[in-house]
């Protein structure tokens, strides 16, 4: 029997051979491709008919190790997909699929998380870009392969995966339980902010993401938005035919958005813009260390030409193309071909964009964070409003004056909404056992009230009022504003000229 596999594997490989052979003019010349492969064939036969578990060292399975062992030598975007990993790619391809929400890459042999999709479960459990996963359910990730890690963390939605991540800051490894559950990915959404601003949140390249990016820029024009804020932090990328036919609202027609450099320049490819119904007006575009990809192409191209202020902090730096090749068993290879250049011919890959206007993100506080996971904002909204039937999103307005004596005036300190809404938040946390000291009211004196809004925004007008407020908050998107007001003086003075 052991004989029988022997000849089995020698023939399926030198077939392999013969096949590889018919493609040596692109080998190097000093390699022998049968010669380098007869080792592997000796390999493989010796461990099936010597290891003691039998049942370990089918031909499928050692084939499949060899080839994963190879993609490892590569690169890390570089892997060999089995069957049933391929047909896991294309429903990611199409916008659905089973699991947390979180795009991985491997790095040093630790899984790193390149960042959580937007309104995933991954993302409501705290998953951060940069993020080292360290164990699912319990077992070391080190030296995991990239798909058994997606593997384990996707299952049966509703049921539960253990993740342990590490981030710097942290002073111990931290426990995440989080619930699969199907993905459905809304690539776009689009709102108006003050100032007639318009604001476009491109969570992935996936799907019909670029005619929902047309949809949306056409009604932002439609409300009369005079600017415009793309936001692409935390977007992993995808198809780069999305990311092309995006930037070509922006780029002028004929002009080059991206070009590839591969080992063969037969191979090198351009795209060039459409540039069909062009957006002319101011345009920031938010990138941070989760930004990769596709992201990095949209926003290197509008950054060369000049036509957006790129803010926030450097991305992620993943400039490589990775062509999907199927082979014979069902499987595919995603085998990085080529780098992507910029108009400028920038290489993306491990130097990512520099933003022009540097701004960090303002990382919660613990005690933000234990007030958002216990709850307290959304229990609060629904005590408040009950308590006060008649409440409206407007301000509260300031006390009056009040005369004292014949001759003195006092004036009452004006107390705004947020006044009044803080107050009574410190009274419903005292009644349940959630005391905030002086120190806590004072450091989180803007995010408190914010918090408050969004959830009170949310019962009273929905999911879309209450991201603007949770927008008007966040401080790149502030930056953005302040960035685009600039941007609207200078491009007035230049029409007066």
């Amino acid at each position: 029997m052991n004989v029988g596999k022997r000849n089995g594997l020698g023939l399926g490989l030198g077939l392999a051979a013969a096949l590889f052979a018919a493609g040596a003019g692109r080998l190097h010349a000093d390699d022998d491709l049968y010669s380098e492969l007869k080792p592997l064939m000796e390999s493989m036969a010796i461990i099936q008919g010597n290891y003691v578990d039998a049942d370990r060292v089918t031909s499928k399975r050692l084939v499949d190790g060899a080839i994963k062992g190879m993609m490892e030598q590569l690169d890390p975007f570089s892997e060999y997909m089995d069957p049933e990993a391929t047909k896991d790619m294309d429903s990611e391809t199409e916008g659905a699929f089973g699991g947390l929400g979180i795009e991985i890459s491997q790095s040093d042999k630790l899984l790193t998380v390149i960042s959580p999709i937007e309104g995933t479960p991954a993302d409501k459990a705290g998953v951060k870009a940069g993020d080292n996963i360290l164990k699912i359910d319990g077992v070391s990730t080190e030296g995991m392969d990239l798909m058994d890690a997606v593997h384990k963390m996707r299952g049966q939605p509703g049921t539960k995966v253990t993740i342990t991540i590490f981030r710097a800051g942290f002073e111990a490894p931290k426990d995440l339980v989080i619930t699969r559950a199907v993905i459905k990915i809304q690539t776009v959404k689009s709102f108006m902010l003050a100032d007639d601003v318009g604001y476009i949140r491109l969570s992935e390249f996936m799907g019909d993401c670029s005619d929902e990016f047309t949809t949306a820029l056409d009604a932002l024009r439609s409300k009369g938005a005079q600017s415009l804020i793309i936001d692409v932090r935390n977007n992993p990328g995808g198809k780069l035919n999305s990311a092309a036919e995006i930037a070509g609202h922006f780029v002028p027609k004929g002009e080059v958005i991206v070009s590839t450099a591969s080992r063969y320049k037969d191979k090198d490819m351009s795209f060039p813009s459409d540039g069909d119904d062009m957006w002319k007006k101011p345009v920031v575009i938010l990138i941070n260390g989760g930004s990769a990809s596709a992201s990095e192409i949209l926003a290197g191209a509008l950054q060369d030409y000049g036509l957006a202020v790129v803010v926030g902090t450097k991305s992620f730096g993943k400039g490589s193309v990775q062509t999907i090749l199927q082979i014979s068993n069902g499987g595919s290879l995603r085998l990085t071909t080529a780098k992507y250049l910029t108009p400028k011919g920038r290489s993306l890959h491990g130097k990512g964009i520099d933003p022009d206007v540097v701004c960090e993100e303002e990382a919660p506080s613990q005690l933000m964070e234990d007030l958002v996971a216990q709850g307290r904002f959304e229990d609060f909204a629904k005590f408040y409003l009950v308590q006060h039937p008649g409440f409206t999103l407007k301000a509260a307005a300031p006390k009056a004056a009040i005369k004292v004596s014949e001759s003195d005036w006092q004036v009452l300190k004006p107390e705004t909404k947020e006044d009044i809404l803080l107050d009574d938040f410190q009274a419903y946390l005292d009644k349940h056992g959630k005391r905030l000291g002086a120190e806590d009211l004072v450091r989180e004196r803007v995010h408190l009230p914010a918090a408050i809004n969004v959830e009170l925004t949310r019962r009273v007008a929905g999911d879309a009022a209450a991201k603007v407020v949770a927008l008007s908050a966040d401080t790149q998107v502030s930056q953005a504003l302040d960035v685009l007001m600039v941007e609207d003086i200078v491009a007035a003075r230049l029409q007066s000229r």
